[in-house]
């Protein structure tokens, strides 16, 4: 049975920064059964860890993934980085079987060309090491997450071959996101199948055309396909769906909702 959660990427569009009680009676409502975070969206909760562990057990709800944003522009982290870093995996060692997803803050910089994106991805790769290389000290399995914006350093067919290449010499597994493999201009179901090895926790969002994005089941991404796929791999993993669509911003709740329901028709389609 495949499992599904959602991640807080909705409310926070609609800006319901610390909302986690209620963003986890939400979920749990529209089905899913998991909640992937990110550490602004838990706003008070990230610095009482044990609070926040009582909390998702009293809602029958767990966490499987915490995601880490940084900067990571050296050739190292710096301080502050690192304090972030162990921050986050001190509060990873309240849940048990949860995982780290990293991902990099872009920010307003050009991705640059040749040598300046060679060095930049060599940056990124040794600083999410480092906080890979930890993580595993405690158990705790990392996978990056790489995007489709314009400025990203992993964002075409050919820049995600270089980052399997410079995956492979980390303690870094990938989190493919079906919508910015998409985005990016290539099949996400075809690159999942090419580097199935590397997959530790996959994302869902669903997409029209270039950088506009849907309700799950209202774009044109052939999300069936990629269920079956996952089903017949036997993938245990969690699939979270990550909706951005415009919808989001104004009812965060209903688009989960209808997200939930989607994901239960279809899921329940292939028990059929």
């Amino acid at each position: 049975m495949l499992r599904v959660g959602c991640q807080t990427y909705p409310w926070k569009m609609g800006h319901h920064f610390g909302e986690i009680p209620h963003i986890l009676d939400i979920a749990r409502d529209a089905g899913f059964t998991s909640l992937e975070a990110e550490i602004d969206m838990l706003g008070p909760w990230f610095n009482d860890p044990k609070a926040a562990r009582d909390l998702f057990s009293e809602k029958h709800m767990s966490l499987s993934c915490l995601v880490l944003h940084q900067d990571w522009e050296g050739c190292g982290q710096t301080k502050d980085e690192w304090e972030l870093t162990r921050r986050a995996l001190a509060f990873l060692r309240e849940f048990p079987f949860a995982k780290l997803m990293v991902s990099h803050h872009a920010g307003g910089r050009q991705r640059g060309e040749g040598a300046e994106l060679e060095k930049r991805r060599e940056n990124l790769m040794t600083c999410m090491n480092q906080a890979a290389v930890e993580a595993a000290e405690y158990g705790i399995i990392t996978g990056f997450h790489p995007n489709s914006a314009a400025n990203s350093l992993f964002r075409t067919k050919e820049d995600y071959e270089v980052m399997f290449q410079m995956l492979s010499g980390t303690r870094i597994a990938w989190v493919p996101d079906v919508g910015h493999m998409e985005n990016g201009g290539f099949s996400a179901l075809e690159m999942m199948k090419a580097h199935r090895e590397f997959i530790c926790h996959v994302h869902f969002k669903d997409r029209l055309r270039e950088n506009v994005w849907a309700v799950m089941g209202e774009g044109n991404i052939d999300y069936p396909a990629i269920l079956k796929w996952l089903q017949e791999i036997g993938y245990k993993g969690w699939i979270m769906v990550e909706d951005e669509s415009p919808t989001a911003a104004g009812n965060s709740d209903a688009v989960v909702r209808a997200d939930g329901a989607y994901m239960m028709r279809e899921i329940a389609a292939l028990e059929e």
